[in-house]
């Protein structure tokens, strides 16, 4: 049992306790916003279970099952519960597969089935191509058609299939995508899988739950209310912080259910928790209490902190202006740490993946490759290093690479052992296995010598070195740009041009417009790119530090330097009008850029453990000023102007 368990509990934890010792147990879904612990409450819940519930699940030798987001998050909260044989956590991809692995004969169905639809589309697609579709695009397709052709023709002779990266089907591999569509499918249409899924797990905890996806939302709450007496499912989340748009958001609750909502925050001082509340007041409304506190002898009390915002203009001077900032907060706070600038040590600078960051940290090509005029499915992919093109430098290449430049020979061998068919079992019995290893040991040194700071290597070289040595195999996606033919005409400074007004397969267009580009990058820049996304600078994405929690956070706020077209603070600010799409949108009851920009906001500004500081870059400051102080954001000794920081 950790620290964690051991806390003191709150009315959402005894809510909590009560839903999962009720006869029957009930489901429930608990709302619990920043900085509230909401994964101490699900640790607590879990560690309930196996106080009061494990003689009979050991009996009936079930398990308790705890679904996250992340590797990282499974593996930190199996180590909270004493890594419990009784509690079975993983990813969601992990957890739905474990479900479906035993059903071969079904998955290789649904293969086929997928492949076909997949054919269908490219051919619809191709059948829709107009004048203005380029060549590259109609070779494109062809490749893709002929891919899926060659598949569907053999994937009757895969004997089994597993779980991979990537889909990968000849070779029997599924990946995300195809995990994800699949086993909620099948927990829908078939009542047997529904009854294997309680048999096993007769208490199911969802962390995060406001980022899974709506078919597994809906898989899930079926089960429920099939054999809701023999079942307690459990959702923990936010909606308030779902940043992607994959995520189902609010979850509305079954019939019996328990809706819990932990309003404290322990993480944020007074002022900004009243920034959080301000900028959550036109979302759900949901009020936070409490904010951080230091325990001594006698009692408690509440720790200092700040939260300004500086309004400035978005000019070429941005660079300079930022260190005014970090310069009055610093003599302002009387905190020396503000003038730093190395890594975590100091201020975490939080940004919408624009190129400040990435000019600073070296992988500008990369960033302009899979963000400029790149479709919006690696825009957002590349904010969190999921897109597929960087796949396999960011979960294999690198990696790697690292753990051979410290001699940690463990972890290399771990790493081939996990992704390299060369080191299968079936593979080893007929080989040498010394000269196997040494082959690998051989293949490590050149990838290394590859990916060198400086090196002219590009990324396409990479990925053919990786591809001819049959070391891993490669996501086909990949592998069908490897094969298509060269751009004949390059322009932009590398970038080929896609017709802006380019109605049929513009999407397709954008797509090999961007690997085009992606495959020309050198492949060293995906040091600097690596070192962003594991927070070993002082830039993180906006996207991606929900959970992270630091003591001095600078957010800031350029809608200039980036192109996410999903957010907008200018729009959320009321300093820019809405697009006729967004007041569509609004019309119809959905979603717009304002409610996106709003959880992202939040998210931001409540990472601050100490101070917080918001530097809004705008076209019209005077206007930025007005709409702030109108909206209560930050009072109004809080908002300060370019003069405030003229002289630091």
């Amino acid at each position: 049992m950790t620290s964690r368990a051991l806390q003191k509990d709150t009315e959402a934890d005894r809510e909590l306790y009560s839903c999962l010792n009720s006869l029957p147990p009930r489901s429930f879904l608990m709302v619990a916003g920043a900085g509230s612990g909401k994964t101490t409450s699900l640790i607590k819940g879990l560690t309930e279970i196996i106080n009061q519930h494990a003689e009979r699940l050991k009996l009936r030798r079930q398990k308790i099952a705890c679904i996250t987001y992340t590797e990282i998050a499974a593996g930190e909260i199996w180590a909270d519960v004493g890594k419990n044989p009784l509690v079975h956590v993983s990813t969601i991809h992990s957890f739905l597969w474990f479900l479906v692995r035993s059903f071969q004969s079904d998955i290789r169905a649904w293969v086929a089935k997928r492949i076909d639809e997949k054919l269908e589309e490219l051919r619809k697609a191709s059948m829709n191509f107009g004048p203005r579709v380029q060549q590259r695009t109609r070779d494109k397709n062809k490749i893709d058609i002929d891919r899926y052709d060659q598949q569907r023709n053999q994937i009757g002779k895969v004997r089994s299939f597993t779980y991979g990266t990537g889909s990968d089907y000849v070779n029997g591999i599924l990946g995300h995508d195809d995990i994800i569509k699949m086993v909620p499918q099948f927990i829908l249409e078939r009542p047997l899988m529904r009854r294997l899924l309680i048999q096993q797990y007769p208490f199911l905890f969802v962390d995060e739950s406001q980022d899974t996806t709506e078919n597994v939302v809906d898989a899930l709450k079926a089960v429920d209310r099939e054999l809701g007496d023999q079942f307690c499912l459990g959702f923990f989340g936010d909606p308030m912080q779902r940043i992607y748009l994959t995520g189902i958001g609010e979850i509305s609750i079954g019939l019996g259910w328990s809706q819990i909502t932990k309003p404290e925050n322990f993480r944020c001082p007074s002022p900004i928790l009243s920034v959080a509340n301000a900028i959550r007041r036109d979302g759900d409304g949901l009020i936070q209490i409490q904010g951080r506190v230091a325990e001594t002898e006698d009692n408690l009390h509440a720790m200092d902190g700040s939260a300004h915002i500086f309004i400035l203009p978005n000019d070429e001077k941005r660079d300079q202006r930022i260190i005014q900032v970090r310069s009055w907060t610093a003599k302002k706070n009387d905190d020396p740490i503000w003038y730093t600038d190395e890594g975590n040590k100091g201020v975490k600078l939080l940004v919408i993946v624009h190129r400040m960051a990435a000019k600073r940290l070296g992988f500008g090509d990369l960033y302009s490759a899979l963000n400029d005029k790149a479709p919006e499915k690696f825009k957002n992919g590349f904010l969190d290093g999921t897109t597929w093109p960087v796949y396999p430098f960011i979960n294999f290449v690198l990696p790697l690479i690292n753990a051979s430049k410290k001699g940690n020979e463990f972890d290399v061998i771990q790493l081939l052992r996990n992704q390299s068919p060369l080191l299968s079992r079936d593979t080893l019995s007929k080989i040498n296995v010394e000269e196997r290893l040494s082959e690998l040991r051989r293949f490590t040194e050149s990838l290394q010598e590859m990916m060198e700071v400086g090196s002219d290597v590009t990324n396409a070289d990479v990925l053919r070195f990786i591809h001819e040595s049959n070391v891993v195999n490669l996501d086909p996606r990949v592998l069908s740009y490897l094969k298509l033919p060269s751009p004949a005409k390059v322009e932009n400074g590398g970038n080929p041009i896609v017709t802006e007004n380019e109605n049929d397969g513009e999407d397709l267009s954008k797509e090999i417009a961007a690997m085009d580009a992606f495959l020309r990058c050198p492949a060293s820049q995906f040091w600097g790119y690596y070192k962003y996304l594991n927070n070993d600078s002082p830039f993180s994405t906006q996207q991606g530090i929900k959970g992270a929690e630091f003591e001095r956070v600078l957010v800031i706020l350029d809608d200039d330097e980036g192109t996410h077209v999903q957010f907008s603070y200018d729009k959320y600010l009321g300093i820019k009008a809405l697009s006729d799409k967004d007041l569509e949108n609004r019309r119809e009851g959905k979603e717009t850029v304002i409610e996106r920009t709003r959880r992202l906001f939040y998210v931001c500004c409540t990472r601050a453990l100490k101070d917080l500081i918001v530097v809004l870059f705008t076209t019209d400051v005077v206007l930025a000023k007005h709409k702030i102080a109108e909206l209560k954001l930050f009072p109004s000794d809080a908002i300060h102007l370019q003069e405030e920081i003229e002289d630091i």
